[in-house]
């Protein structure tokens, strides 16, 4: 049994696990939304409110490690992170409450082990896939195909990033056009957009669509991975929750507290995302960063071969 603690820009969460017969078994999830992302794309700076907050989400998952008694504990940072000036205050205060030492991860090596995690999960696992991590401060693309990575980027947008920016639909425009030339420059364009091309979507935002879209009152892993989303309802969707506060918004099956004023540049960011790649539906999975720590870490079931 390990766990792994996924410090996101949006949420942060943490997961119990073992493998049994090549299969990940869950035995404890937990996860809370602290918006440790908010404002850093502007200021740098993680806010004192959103440490404050996380912190304690981390105290709190250090109790249940304990009640747990487990020792194999591998806790990642993300975006926010990354980009933060005083992320060594954070991992300090962090590593004296809890014990707990954080390694924040590259772009690159947060988008490689969130495919690992989705096409463990996936069935059938597809021979060719588009997957991306829609997260509070980043968004993650990898293309793999027949087991191969043959294209990994991360980008400086979520849905934090798109709620604090003055001008959200353009950086959306942006970062689809910057997608499509590096895609273009990897000799992956437009074979991605081909019906043989998987498009997969993980992590809160596009696992919130997917539960408000079933209208899922208690959120169930098993119905959200491999549920086919398609890009009508999300328009769909955009329109009914345009017109509501983010506190109805949060009324809603599907939508927890914490993401009403966020969900909305998610699915505007998810819909581009689709549009680029010429996509009417895509497939969505529950597992992802968390699940991929855990299989490349601890697991002898090797995911993904290098790409040549």
């Amino acid at each position: 049994m390990a766990a792994v603690i996924d410090v996101g820009s949006h949420t942060v969460r943490l997961l119990i696990a073992q493998e049994i017969d090549g299969e990940l078994v869950t035995r404890h999830y937990d996860h809370v939304v602290t918006h440790l992302g908010t404002g850093v794309s502007q200021s740098r700076q993680l806010s004192e409110a959103a440490m404050a907050q996380t912190l304690a989400a981390l105290e709190h998952f250090a109790h249940i490690l304990h009640r747990f008694d487990e020792t194999k504990v591998r806790i990642v940072g993300t975006e926010a992170l990354r980009v933060a000036t005083n992320r060594d205050d954070f991992i300090c205060q962090l590593k004296r409450r809890t014990g707990l030492h954080l390694e924040v991860l590259s772009g690159e090596r947060e988008a490689v082990y969130m495919a690992n995690g989705v096409l463990q999960a996936l069935q059938p696992q597809p021979d060719k896939a588009v997957i991306f991590d829609v997260g509070g401060a980043s968004t993650e693309v990898v293309c793999v195909s027949h087991a191969q990575l043959c294209f990994h980027a991360s980008y400086p947008i979520g849905v934090v990033t798109l709620r604090d920016h003055l001008e959200p639909e353009r950086l959306v425009a942006d970062f689809t056009q910057q997608l499509v030339f590096e895609l273009t420059q990897a000799g992956l364009w437009p074979q991605v957009t081909q019906r043989d091309w998987a498009v997969v979507g993980t992590a809160g935002t596009v696992t919130t669509l997917a539960a408000t879209q079933q209208q899922m009152a208690v959120y169930c892993p098993d119905k959200i991975t491999n549920f086919k989303l398609k890009r009508t309802e999300l328009a769909a969707l955009a329109d009914k929750l345009k017109g509501l506060s983010g506190v109805e918004r949060e009324k809603l099956p599907g939508i927890e507290s914490g993401r009403g004023e966020t969900i909305v540049f998610g699915i505007e960011l998810v819909c581009c995302l689709l549009d680029s790649l010429k996509c009417s539906v895509m497939t969505v999975s529950d597992a992802g960063l968390m699940q991929g720590v855990f299989y490349t870490e601890y697991s002898r079931h090797a995911v993904l071969s290098p790409a040549d």
